[in-house]
């Protein structure tokens, strides 16, 4: 049986008309959303030719300091000015400007006041000495005297074996060194009389001769032999 050629072409249009919109998207319909292009808004029909641009990625926002400016010699103000803030507790004890510390008086009532034992006070009192004026020495030194027990004397017999302490602070010292314990009292004699140029040497060396009952002059050996045999003849009990 012939197909008539309208027939057939009648059958072709229905085809076309009835499937069409569904096949032929196989072919150049719609093109495929590309993942991710929902979230960052891309253009679809860019990414379908290959063609897409990545989007640079944005510039991280970096947290800024405050720069200090150079302050003197280049250096960092921050760091200059660090020169001058004292720590933090007790200020300094002596001031870059005016030398010793102006409120001594009140430096020296705080350790006495303050709630430690004896040899505590001591100690502060020691490391303040050589930060007072000469009256303040003067008034620590006799503070010291009856402060600081016979086991750390060394340290302030360094004050009076010196020849540029002050005389009125040697005077307070001498006759401190003159209640110590004999061997405490002789040694430090000893060493105060053959220091050259010391204001009290020459006292230190009377003392010394009513001790050993012999004067032996500037034989410092001597001196030392006399004392250690004086010492051994006669110990403290």
């Amino acid at each position: 049986m012939r197909i008539r050629p309208g027939i057939l072409l009648g059958v072709i249009v229905v085809f076309g008309v009835l499937f069409g919109g569904r096949y032929l998207g196989w072919f150049g319909g719609q093109p495929r959303e590309v993942p991710g292009d929902r979230e960052t808004g891309g253009d679809t029909s860019a990414s379908s030719a290959g063609n897409r641009v990545p989007t640079p990625a944005p510039v991280p926002t970096l947290p800024t300091r405050n720069a200090a400016r150079p302050g003197p010699g280049g250096a960092p103000a921050s760091a200059a000015a660090s020169t001058l803030v004292s720590p933090v507790g007790t200020p300094p004890p002596t001031d870059a400007v005016n030398g010793p510390i102006p409120d001594w008086e009140q430096r020296i009532d705080d350790v006495l006041t303050a709630k430690e034992d004896e040899d505590q006070k001591a100690k502060r009192l020691l490391d303040l000495l050589p930060h007072l004026p000469e009256d303040g020495q003067v008034e620590a030194a006799q503070h010291l005297s009856n402060l600081l027990p016979d086991e750390q004397y060394a340290v302030l017999a360094q004050t009076l074996t010196n020849a540029h302490t002050p005389e009125a602070v040697l005077d307070v010292l001498m006759t401190d060194v003159l209640n110590r314990p004999n061997p405490i009292k002789l040694s430090t004699l000893l060493e105060v009389a053959r220091t050259p140029d010391h204001p009290k040497a020459d006292e230190a060396r009377d003392v010394l001769e009513v001790f050993v009952d012999e004067d032996y002059g500037k034989n410092w050996d001597a001196w030392e032999a006399a004392v250690q045999k004086w010492l051994k003849e006669n110990p403290d009990e």
